[in-house]
């Protein structure tokens, strides 16, 4: 053998020996550089889940704010709290359940907009100190159970005052929760008192599923059996959690964004032994995989990485343990089918020709990166486009505020003279924003338009350049309607000439109302149980409602069984000669609406009574009734025998509103208990 021939060996095996190195060499750096990027790309799936957990919270608290600023919520929620106070317990008694049902349908039809807009489902009451539930308004029939020692989140939140965000799991589901403090201005202190907290959260379901439908990602949150055991309603779990259960771990399978998870999660804990987080882990320590791992199910190749899950106790306190995990699963099929390729290709390729298979392994290492770049690049874009997509979610939380405020509308006014009026004073009033400023003066009565012009007028530039008051306002209707003013006095750079006065005006009709309402009732009570007597408790009773509702006269015609008529209980502003027409006769079919009520025991509403039959007699008897419209309720017994009948009468033809109904309700109440 000549030794070119040797020379020729040991060059070829020297290649050989270079080539081989070379070879192992770049797979160990090819492999390291894959599981690199995929570290990466979890990392990135992590800081968009992130971004989006961010953003779930901030819109709950915006959701939950906007409740808690309403006044007639404020308002309810006060009320509530001094009754249960008076009834006792828990829950209250029958006025708290009253409340109650009134609160749920006061919230009911906002929270079913935020139910399409937010996915949220959960929305509750709470009372401090503690966690008292007074109203879930996703479970309305389960109230009056105390969680101190499970939802710490709304014990601090009773505690300090003060807005707070986390996850919790409570007595029946677990979710992301927004809590702020509610406070109102209690008018017998005459203080801005704090009155409980109030709570509005979601699944993790919809945050899941959104970003696995634009980033196509699979996430799942897993919580650990012993937390669901120790908070959750033994019913709720059966109901909720019994089917979730991962086989082959402690973990409940709690949200997901695809509903074949399970099966891949109960795949993973079972055939990856040396890599899968224990139980111990899941229970006690931080669930982060040293190296993303890479897992094969049913003929697909997936990427994942688990990482820790922290409730509202474990982010205040880093030594707490972990509720579960967060798992993240990417479908790297392709990625892995030509990455294998690759590598089979690079081996077969160096065997045949080191020196071509090198120059191949070059150029497939820079269009492995260039690949792996572009998918990078198209990563970071996705990133933006979801930002955006955040942005219009914000830009559609926008415009729910402005439709919150179509119950307000705003104002300027030089002087005496408005100049602009929004046009969400239809809703308000009734007019439209051209009607009003044509007609204002028609409108405002004098001292509204006092209390408008005088103190804005009589202010300097020194003092303070906000005003609150309110003004009464005759509505489309006729009726008068009440507003709170909040008004703001511009002046020039030098602030030394008055340009322009600002205002906003809220409906503050209903909620004047009920605190009308609240006080006659407690004076009503006070005198029956000073036990004084009927005819002046009943008076004192009519002359209140009569203040309530605008423009009416009301009597109460009570009903002697023994001859069959009725007599006059309560009716200081009746028209005399018709009273005294009633008064004594028997009772018909044609003798007004109280009549009939004391025969049917059912409400009667009369639209004519000038053209109505049942006052054809009275029509005969009385001449010129001074009334065009009445309506009479029956005051029943406990065992719903007619005792009297209460009656509305109208000056102008119209019938009775919602608003009418409740206050006459609490009248007839109140008669009820008297007699």
């Amino acid at each position: 053998m000549h030794k070119s021939q040797i020379d020729f060996i040991f060059l070829s095996i020297f290649i050989a020996i270079i080539g081989g190195v070379f070879v192992i060499s770049h797979y160990n750096h090819t492999k390291n550089t894959f599981h690199a990027n995929l570290d990466k790309q979890h990392k990135n799936y992590y800081t968009i889940y992130e971004t989006a957990l961010e953003s779930t919270y901030n819109n709950l608290s915006l959701q939950a704010k906007l409740f808690a600023d309403d006044v007639k919520v404020q308002d309810l929620f006060l009320y509530a709290k001094k009754m249960i106070k008076i009834e006792g317990g828990t829950s209250g008694g029958e006025e708290t359940a009253k409340i109650r049902k009134r609160l749920y349908k006061l919230v009911l039809e906002p929270w079913n907009e935020s139910i399409k807009n937010l996915d949220a489902n959960i929305f509750q009451f709470h009372l401090g100190p503690g966690s008292l539930s007074f109203l879930r308004v996703h479970k309305p029939n389960k109230f009056g159970d105390t969680m101190d020692n499970l939802r710490f989140i709304i014990v601090d939140t009773n505690k300090e005052k003060t807005s707070r965000q986390g996850f919790e799991t409570g007595r029946i589901s677990s979710g992301l929760r927004s809590i702020v403090p509610i406070f109102a201005w209690d008018i017998q202190s005459d203080k801005n008192v704090y009155v409980g907290a109030l709570e509005i959260g979601t699944s993790y379901e919809k945050l899941l599923q959104t970003i696995n439908q634009h980033f196509d990602v699979r996430l799942d949150i897993l919580l650990n059996n012993q937390h669901i055991k120790q908070t959750v309603w033994d019913e709720f779990i059966t109901v909720n959690y019994n089917k979730k259960t991962i086989s082959g771990s402690n973990c409940i399978l709690e949200s997901s964004s695809q509903p074949d998870q399970k099966l891949l999660l109960e795949h993973i804990f079972k055939t990856s032994q040396l890599n899968k987080p224990s139980e111990k882990q899941i229970d006690n320590k931080p669930i982060l995989l040293a190296q993303t791992q890479i897992t094969q199910y049913k003929e697909k190749f997936y990427a994942y990485q688990f990482y820790p899950l922290r409730d509202y106790l474990g982010d205040k306190d880093p030594s707490r343990a972990n509720v579960g995990s967060l798992f993240i699963a990417k479908d790297i099929t392709d990625i892995i089918l030509a990455y294998q390729s690759n590598q089979f290709n690079t081996i077969v390729y160096s065997i045949a020709a080191y020196i071509l298979i090198e120059l191949f392994l070059i150029f497939t290492f820079i269009k492995i990166t260039k690949n792996l770049i572009s998918q990078l690049n198209k990563q970071s874009t996705e990133i933006l486009d979801q930002r955006r997509v955040i942005d219009l979610d914000k830009v559609k939380y926008k415009n729910l505020i402005d439709t919150i405020n179509n119950n307000y509308f705003f104002y300027s006014r030089n002087n005496n003279q408005f100049s602009f009026v929004s046009p969400s004073i239809k809703q308000v009033l009734g007019y439209s924003d051209t009607e009003f400023l044509n007609n204002t003066k028609y409108y405002l009565t004098n001292n509204s338009q006092k209390a408008l012009f005088q103190i804005s007028d009589e202010q300097t530039f020194l003092e303070q350049k906000k005003n609150t008051f309110e003004i009464d306002v005759i509505n489309k209707n006729g009726r008068l309607q009440y507003l709170l003013i909040t008004e703001t006095i511009k002046y020039n750079l030098n602030e030394t000439k008055k340009v322009v006065v600002e205002g906003l005006a809220q409906d503050i009709s209903q909620s004047r109302q009920e605190k009308m309402l609240l006080t006659l009732n407690c004076q009503i009570l006070q005198m029956i149980s000073d036990k004084e007597e009927k005819t002046k408790i009943l008076e004192s009773l009519v002359l209140g409602i009569e203040s309530i509702i605008q423009d009416i006269n009301c009597s109460i015609m009570l009903l002697e069984h023994d001859s069959g008529t009725l007599t006059t209980g309560a009716a200081p502003h009746i028209h005399k000669p018709l009273l005294k027409a009633l008064n004594g006769q028997k009772i018909s079919s044609e003798m007004g609406s109280c009549g009939i009520v004391a025969n049917t025991s059912k409400r009667v509403i009369i639209y004519d009574i000038k053209q109505s039959k049942e006052f054809k007699k009275l029509n005969k008897m009385v001449i010129d009734i001074p009334y065009q419209s009445c309506w009479s309720e029956p005051v029943l017994s406990e065992k719903a025998k007619v005792l009297a009948s209460f009656d509305v009468y109208y000056k102008n033809k119209q019938k009775p509103n919602e608003s009418d109904f409740a206050v006459i309700a609490v009248g007839i109440k109140l008669v009820s208990s008297l007699l």
